[in-house]
């Protein structure tokens, strides 16, 4: 399953436009309220009613459009999504018809498209006889984090190969059917251990999520739950830790890839390696908690963790947004004249100073530095005397090994002989 083009009319801060997706990956930028996540937001209010009738533990977030969602000054907005499934084309669409006076707000619903859609989704991927492996789809929001740990399971789950698809369109994740399908499944490996005496035996879907967290977090191993007390915990650099040690980062990312794996292994049971499953997943803001160095890596780790999964990221980190190489699609938005305007790049390899100044259109250092060095390369030429005033300013702010202040020392003493 691949997203290969969605549109969107008077929706939220856009006019009219259409993304071609192709299928590929693909990297959103821009700055706060430039239309990234309104992308997103549009994608979840299309695949909500598939996602709901084929697992009805979706949350409210996404299942009805307003009148807030509608382009100001504009009475009606259009969606719609075309997706290669099992080699067919499918479309799904819905418009929304502000109220008008004396009459009640209306949602076009293209209930036959839904149909045909999950019709299709059935008969190929969980009809008797077939294959037993579907693909997913998930949505990451902002609100995504590990507030607690839980691993007392205090619900009945069956975690099922539908329960891949569990709360998957939502506005928010806390993580916790991750934390309980990981003691569960590891109560059954630790008992399938002991009774085979195999106690080299490790569950599938337990190796998925092991593999998929250690890919990103390379000096995270061993992730395992310990009874008494109850906890989980990982190696650290070789030192045993409760994962309710790990930082704000670490704990975020481990869930994240953990979560995305538990999902995947959920939904291709017969597959020899369940991290080849294919699917659609929605990354909003996906440089949250993470150090720079991290941003440079979480791509990559993606692919190659995931390698037939469909991303569709936003991101404000020229680290990320430097790492984009040919297998995605990179677009830039911008709030223009009451509208979106998209614009696609490659500027895979451009350094970060070059990705803020040239894409981003944001300056590397701070405004008043900026200005500092501007005005002492005006004052060099016939006031020495506030050039050293500006100088010495610049000493007191940046680094002293700047380059910049470097020259500008050089440029000092020279004038100054």
């Amino acid at each position: 399953m691949k997203l290969t083009s969605l549109y969107v009319h008077d929706f939220k801060g856009y006019r009219e436009h259409q993304f071609d997706l192709l299928g590929k990956s693909t990297v959103l930028f821009g700055v706060n309220g430039a239309g990234k996540s309104t992308v997103l937001t549009a994608i979840n209010y299309l695949m909500w009613p598939v996602l709901n009738r084929l697992s009805n533990t979706q949350g409210i977030a996404f299942r009805s459009l307003n009148t807030e969602s509608v382009h100001a000054g504009f009475g009606m907005m259009n969606l719609g999504a075309d997706f290669s499934l099992a080699g067919e084309t499918l479309s799904l669409r819905k418009d929304y018809i502000k109220a008008k006076p004396g009459k009640a707000p209306r949602v076009i619903p293209y209930k036959d498209l839904y149909d045909s859609f999950v019709e299709k989704f059935t008969a190929t991927y969980l009809s008797e006889g077939s294959e037993n492996n579907m693909p997913i789809f998930v949505n990451y929001g902002t609100n995504r984090s590990v507030l607690d740990i839980p691993l007392r399971i205090r619900t009945n789950h069956e975690f099922s190969q539908l329960a891949a698809l569990e709360r998957a369109s939502e506005n928010e994740l806390d993580f916790r059917s991750f934390f309980e399908w990981f003691r569960n499944q590891e109560d059954i490996e630790n008992e399938t251990k002991t009774e085979t005496k195999n106690f080299d035996y490790e569950d599938v879907s337990l190796g998925c999520v092991r593999t998929a967290v250690c890919s990103m977090l390379d000096n995270v191993s061993d992730l395992k739950v310990k009874r008494s007390p109850l906890r989980m915990t990982v190696k650290k650099n070789g030192l045993e830790m409760r994962v309710d040690n790990l930082s704000d980062g670490e704990k975020c990312t481990l869930a994240l890839f953990g979560d995305l794996a538990r999902r995947i292994a959920l939904a291709n049971p017969s597959r020899s390696n369940p991290l080849e499953g294919e699917g659609i997943v929605l990354i909003d803001e996906i440089e949250l908690h993470m150090h720079p160095s991290w941003q440079r890596k979480i791509l990559g780790a993606l692919k190659s963790t995931f390698p037939n999964i469909q991303f569709i990221i936003t991101t404000h980190s020229p680290q990320v947004i430097s790492e984009v190489d040919d297998s995605y699609n990179l677009f830039g938005l911008k709030q223009e004249n009451d509208d979106v305007i998209v614009k696609p790049y490659n500027v895979h390899g451009w350094d970060t100073n070059g990705i803020l100044h040239s894409v981003m259109h944001t300056t590397e250092r701070p405004e008043n530095v900026v200005r500092a060095f501007e005005a002492f390369d005006s004052a060099i030429e016939c006031n020495l005397e506030e050039a050293s005033k500006i100088l010495q300013y610049l000493k007191e702010t940046v680094d002293p090994n700047d380059p910049k202040l470097t020259e500008c020392e050089v440029r000092f003493d020279l004038e100054n002989r």
